[in-house]
């Protein structure tokens, strides 16, 4: 059996044109094609305001520090998520108080969240879209609204995923959102990331806070800087990157959704593993499939013996020796324990799908 890799990043043939144009215009800073890269993603989400930037966790931060957060401020963080989401938030000075996790979405747990307001007065909150599965749902909303809580969207994994309650698509629902376009997203710039929001005053505040506090962009030189500000620009070439990616969008969506329910044709759920579910008749896409294995060590030994590529999913965020401290999170330890996701890379093949389930289909039950 050749080797299935989890994930390759694969080039479109689109990116050189991006890329010669960029060289064309001898301009490697973030310029034109940056522009063009934040007009394409408000036609794709159907959003206001895309504000480009050099990283998903620059762009978290950019959010958390354009709606308000100030040092001292308590953020509400899922414990099952990528570091960068508790990153982002010590970036801004303010402090993570971590959430558990819901066992069946891997999102955040409402009960916990409540429990969590009745500790701390926590006044922003980041939901995480794990996998490209939507966290909100009628009770998320309602504790939401109860609590005037300000939202910033970890969409990190979900672009051109939606809503199943809303239709509108993830990322672009709360005051703010994010996105990465690291090499393991459906679409890549190498690094970089976007902030997007319908709220104008928060996009000016991203479009001042990334470019040294310059609200227009000046020449560096005799230029006024009247707000707070660094340096997360989006290179040129890296936005050409991401333009040519943007050409088999719809070609990938289409084909991360039948990745999804071939797995779904093809592994049976029972007592001791299952397929973690995703709603694609409403407009989820999930980016990286996953499964919940009783026995994931002997499954994963099973995968690598058969060259098959795997990632095991995060560690809580609260086990990482920078956070380890403050409210239990039992759920997201138990995630961490058993879930890892199954291999989604745009080489895979309906051959590949048949090789994988087989291997990881459960021995107890097809005995």
């Amino acid at each position: 059996m050749n080797e299935i890799p989890w994930w390759k990043v694969q080039s479109t043939g689109f990116e050189k044109t991006f890329i010669s144009r960029c060289l064309d215009n001898e301009y490697f800073n973030e310029g034109p094609l940056a522009i063009e890269f934040e007009s394409a993603i408000r036609g794709e989400v159907n959003v206001s305001n895309a504000i480009v930037c050099s990283s998903g966790t620059a762009a978290l931060f950019l959010a958390l520090k354009a709606l308000g957060v100030k040092p001292g401020d308590l953020v509400g963080v899922p414990s099952t998520t990528f570091i960068a989401s508790a990153n982002a938030v010590k970036l801004a000075g303010a402090v993570p108080i971590f959430i558990d996790s819901d066992l069946e979405t891997l999102t955040i747990s409402n009960s916990d969240l409540r429990s969590a307001l009745s500790e701390n007065i926590i006044k922003f909150l980041i939901v995480v879209h794990v996998s490209g599965r939507s966290a909100f749902n009628s009770e998320l909303n309602s504790i939401i609204e109860a609590n005037n809580i300000k939202v910033i969207e970890d969409a990190a994994e979900a672009f051109a995923s939606k809503d199943p309650l809303s239709g509108k698509f993830l990322g672009t629902i709360g005051e703010a959102g994010i996105y990465s376009f690291s090499p393991n997203k459906i679409i890549t710039s190498g690094q970089g990331g976007a902030v997007v929001t319908n709220s104008k005053e928060i996009a000016n505040n991203c479009v001042a806070l990334k470019d040294q506090g310059r609200p227009i962009r000046g020449t560096g030189g005799a230029d006024d800087h009247p707000f707070e500000g660094y340096n997360f620009k989006l290179a040129d070439i890296n936005s050409a990157l991401a333009l040519g990616q943007l050409k088999h969008l719809s070609k990938r969506i289409n084909f991360l959704q039948e990745i999804y329910q071939s797995y779904k044709r093809n592994l049976i759920d029972c007592q001791h593993q299952k397929l973690l579910k995703f709603d694609i008749a409403r407009g989820e896409l999930p980016l990286w499939p996953e499964i919940w294995s009783d026995d994931r060590m002997k499954l994963l030994q099973k995968m690598t013996k058969n060259k098959i590529g795997f990632r095991e999913i995060w560690h809580p965020v609260n086990s990482q020796p920078l956070y380890k401290r403050g409210r239990s999170t039992p759920n997201a330890e138990r995630i961490a324990q058993h879930v890892f996701w199954l291999p989604s890379a745009f080489t895979l093949t309906q051959q590949n799908i048949q090789e994988i389930t087989k291997v990881i289909s459960c021995e107890k039950c097809s005995k």
